[in-house]
C-alpha cells in the first residue's frame, strides 16, 4: 500500500509483485521513483546493499522506507498468504528478516524512514506529514486497514 501511495502522490513505480524495474534497470525512468522490495522477496533475503549500489549507479539518491505493522498481524498474514506454515515459524523469520534489514542498513550506515502501518492507514495527518515531507501530495486513495480483517 505504501508503494501504491508514493505512485498515487506522482511518483514513478508498480504496485504489484511484479515491476518494471524488477531486472534493476533503472535507465530511462524519471527524477522520482518508488521501488519496492519485500524482504524476503520470493523466498530470498535481498541485498540490499548491493541494489541500492545499482540504483545509485544511475544516479538516484536512495531513501530507505521500511514499512513495518504490528507482529500479530503481520504474523497473521504470513500464514494466511501461505508464506509460513504456522504462527512460531513466522515469528522465528520475522526475527530473521527484521535483523536482516538492520545488519544491511547498519552496513551502509543509513537510518531508514520507519513508518508504522497502522498509523499510516489510519492517520491522515501522519500521513500528509510523510508525504509533505518529500514535496509530494497527499496521495488521493482509500487506506484499506488489513489488521481487521483479523478480529
Amino acid at each position: 500500500m505504501l508503494t501504491k501511495a508514493f505512485i498515487r502522490a506522482g511518483v514513478c513505480g508498480d504496485a504489484g509483485h511484479i515491476q518494471r524495474m524488477d531486472y534493476l534497470n533503472f535507465a530511462g525512468y524519471p527524477d522520482d521513483i518508488v521501488f519496492r522490495n519485500s524482504i524476503p522477496h520470493a523466498y530470498v533475503m535481498m541485498p540490499i546493499t548491493k541494489i541500492t549500489g545499482i540504483i545509485e549507479s544511475f544516479g538516484y539518491k536512495v531513501i530507505h522506507i521500511v514499512i513495518d505493522r504490528d507482529d500479530k498481524y503481520l504474523e497473521l498474514s504470513k500464514v494466511k498468504r501461505g508464506h509460513q506454515i504456522d504462527i512460531e515459524t513466522a515469528r522465528t523469520c520475522l526475527a530473521l528478516e527484521r535483523a536482516h534489514i538492520v545488519e544491511q542498513m547498519e552496513e551502509m550506515g543509513v537510518q531508514p524512514v520507519l513508518v508504522q502501518y497502522e498509523i499510516f492507514v489510519s492517520n491522515s495527518v501522519e500521513r500528509r506529514k510523510l508525504f509533505t515531507s518529500y514535496s509530494l501530495p497527499e496521495p488521493d486513495m482509500y487506506f484499506f486497514n488489513a489488521n481487521e480483517t483479523y478480529e
